[in-house]
C-alpha cells in the first residue's frame, strides 16, 4: 500500500465513525471489487437532504423622502376658507441600514433526485432535483415604523410610513391637519419576471379644518423594468378617520437592454393628497425603494427567468453525509475545501460550465463501460463554479467506496496515486449519486437566482 493511500484511509477511519453511506461504487481496475459489500443506509437522509432554506437575513433601511407644498386649489377653499397653502410631510424611519436575522421556515424534507439522463451531473447542477420542495411565499416583516425591510428571497416591505397634510393660513399658521399610514409588500419570485405588489393606506386621524381627504398613488420602476399597473386604487372617494384603501401594482422584469440577461432596478412611489373636491397640482409626496436594495431580474437560468433582492448575505450550498443518494462523495468534497483554506465559491454561467468540465473530466476513463449509471465522472470543485475547470491531470483520481462497512476513497489507478495535496478532485461514482449531488446545487442556483459571479457558501452536514 503507497504511503498515499493510507493517508486516505486513514481520513476514512476517522470519518468512518460519523459517516454510513450507501450508492457504493465498484473497485477501480488493480482492487478488489467490494463484492457483497452491506453499507447502512441514513437514518436521516430527509433531514440532511441539502436542500436549500430561503435567505434568513433581513435588511432594513429608512425610508428617504420628498416632501412638499403647494397653494390649495380653489375648490379646496369651500370648506376651509382660511386656509391657502397645504403641504404633505413623510415622516421615515430613523438610524442607518441594519441586519438582523428574520425567521425563515425550511421546506418540508426533500424527496430522492431524479438521475441525470446524461450521467455527468453537469445537467442537474442547472437544474434542480426533480421532487425537491418549492419554497415558502416569499413574505418579510418589520417592527419598526417608518422602515424598509427586505431579504434575498423574501420580497420587500414598507411599515408604517406616516405621511401628514397639514392646512396654512395666510399666516403660516397650522388649522387643520390629516394622519394617513402607508404599508406595502412587495414579492419576488424565483421563476416569474413579475413582481406583485399590495399597498394599503389608512386615514388614521383628522384635525381642525381638515374634515376628509382624497387618496391618490401612483407608482414606477427604473430601467430594466416595465410598471404594469401603476395604481393601486383608482377611486377618488373621500376618506374619513379609520378609512382605508388597499389595491395592487405590478411590475416586470422582463425589459432587460439588448445583449444583456439581468437588470437591476427600484420602484419609486408618489402619493397625492388633496381636500375633497379639490384637483391635486403636483406631486405632493414621494419617495423610493433603497438603493442598497434593488431588484434584480435575469434570464441566465436554462428555463426559468426570476428575480431576488441580492444583499451581502451569502447563500448558502448543504451537503450532508449521510444523503442516500450522493453522501459518499461528501467527506472527501469536505476535505478539497479544507485543503482550499475558504468555504466560499462562485457560480459561473452554462457555457462556462461546459468548457470547465472538460478541462476537469476529458479525457475519462470508465471503468464499467458496458454497464449504464455505474461510473461517471464528478468533479469537484463543481464545473459550474469559477473555481471548477481545473486540468484533470492535476485534480486526485479517487473512487470512494464502502467495503465491510468502512468507508475510503483511494486512489483510480495504482499508477497515478494522490499526493494528498490536491486542491480538485476527479470522482469515479455512480451516475445516481453524480447526479444527486449536482441537483442540490441546481436547487440553489435556483431558489437563490445565482447568476455569473454570485457567491455562494458550502457547508458540510453529518
Amino acid at each position: 500500500m503507497t504511503s498515499t493511500r493510507i493517508r486516505w484511509v486513514l481520513l476514512a477511519l476517522l470519518l468512518t465513525a460519523t459517516l454510513t453511506a450507501t450508492g457504493t461504487v465498484g473497485a477501480p481496475e488493480g482492487h478488489a471489487a467490494p463484492v457483497g459489500t452491506n453499507s447502512t443506509k441514513a437514518a436521516a437522509t430527509a433531514a440532511g437532504s441539502g436542500s436549500p432554506t430561503p435567505a434568513a437575513t433581513l435588511q432594513t433601511a429608512p425610508v428617504v423622502a420628498e416632501d412638499s407644498c403647494s397653494r390649495l386649489p380653489a375648490a379646496a377653499r369651500a370648506t376651509a376658507p382660511d386656509a391657502v397653502t397645504a403641504c404633505v410631510r413623510v415622516a421615515g424611519g430613523t438610524g442607518t441600514t441594519t441586519r438582523a436575522k428574520a425567521a425563515a421556515t425550511a421546506p418540508a424534507a426533500a424527496g430522492l433526485a431524479a438521475d441525470d439522463p446524461g450521467g455527468d451531473g453537469t445537467g442537474t447542477e442547472f437544474e434542480p432535483d426533480a421532487d425537491d420542495p418549492e419554497p415558502p411565499p416569499p413574505s418579510c416583516s418589520v417592527t419598526s415604523p417608518g422602515n424598509w425591510s427586505w431579504s434575498r428571497t423574501g420580497g420587500m416591505c414598507l411599515k408604517a410610513v406616516e405621511v401628514t397634510y397639514l392646512l396654512y393660513d395666510a399666516n403660516g399658521k397650522v388649522i387643520g391637519t390629516g394622519l394617513i399610514e402607508f404599508n406595502s409588500t412587495l414579492a419576488t419570485s424565483y421563476k416569474s419576471l413579475d413582481l406583485n405588489e399590495t399597498i394599503t393606506a389608512k386615514l388614521v386621524r383628522v384635525t381642525g379644518d381638515v374634515k376628509s381627504l382624497v387618496v391618490k398613488m401612483q407608482v414606477g420602476c427604473g430601467a430594466g423594468c416595465k410598471t404594469v399597473t401603476k395604481q393601486p386604487w383608482y377611486s377618488a372617494a373621500e376618506m374619513v378617520p379609520g378609512t382605508e384603501k388597499s389595491g395592487m401594482t405590478k411590475y416586470s422584469g422582463d425589459a432587460f437592454a439588448a445583449n444583456t440577461t439581468r437588470s437591476s432596478f427600484g420602484i419609486d412611489y408618489k402619493v397625492y393628497v388633496t381636500m375633497p373636491g379639490a384637483t391635486p397640482v403636483d406631486t405632493n409626496a414621494s419617495w423610493s425603494s433603497p438603493a442598497t436594495g434593488e431588484i434584480r431580474c435575469d434570464k441566465e437560468q436554462p428555463r426559468l427567468r426570476g428575480c431576488v433582492i441580492p444583499t451581502d448575505d451569502i447563500p448558502t450550498l448543504s451537503y450532508s453525509k449521510s444523503h442516500e443518494k450522493y453522501g459518499i462523495v461528501v467527506p472527501i468534497y469536505e476535505e478539497i475545501m479544507k485543503r482550499r483554506g475558504t468555504d466560499i465559491l462562485h457560480a459561473v454561467n452554462q457555457t462556462k460550465a461546459n468548457a470547465n468540465r472538460a478541462s476537469t473530466c476529458t479525457p475519462f476513463t470508465n471503468l464499467y463501460p458496458g454497464q449504464t449509471g455505474k461510473d461517471s465522472c464528478d468533479e469537484f470543485p463543481p464545473a459550474s463554479t469559477e473555481e471548477g475547470g481545473q486540468d484533470g491531470d492535476l485534480c486526485a483520481e479517487l473512487t470512494p467506496q464502502v467495503v465491510n462497512g468502512a468507508w475510503s476513497a483511494p486512489a483510480t489507478w495504482p499508477t497515478r496515486p494522490a499526493s494528498g495535496n490536491e486542491t480538485c478532485l476527479r470522482l469515479h461514482i455512480t451516475q445516481r449519486a453524480n447526479s444527486s449531488a449536482g441537483g442540490v446545487l441546481g436547487s440553489l442556483r435556483k431558489y437563490e437566482r445565482l447568476v455569473d459571479g454570485d457567491a455562494f457558501r458550502i457547508k458540510f452536514t453529518a
